[in-house]
């Protein structure tokens, strides 16, 4: 189970990079991407998915007072990514 939320979180990270890159470049008009990209939603939807399973994984799997400081300040990231996609910030 370990391994699979290391695998799932580095893999989030990795996809939320590249939508990050791919929505900067598509948005200050660089090079267009994809119509997906032109907006900021695909940002924080990967922000919120992955700070969600970096929550999980500091939260269970970590030891030390770290885990509870780490896996709280993540929860707290993926709600303010949560406000921004109910609030509509495109």
């Amino acid at each position: 189970m370990k391994k699979l939320i290391n695998f799932l979180c580095l893999l989030a990270a990795f996809i939320t990079s590249i939508s990050i890159v791919c929505t900067l470049l598509t948005t200050y008009q660089f090079l267009y991407v994809n119509q997906i990209f032109s907006t900021y939603r695909t940002i924080q939807i990967g922000i919120f998915v992955t700070m969600i399973l970096w929550a999980i994984k500091f939260i269970f799997f970590d030891k030390g007072e770290k885990r509870y400081f780490y896996g709280v300040l993540c929860i707290l990231i993926s709600i303010a990514s949560l406000c921004f996609i109910i609030s509509n910030v495109k």
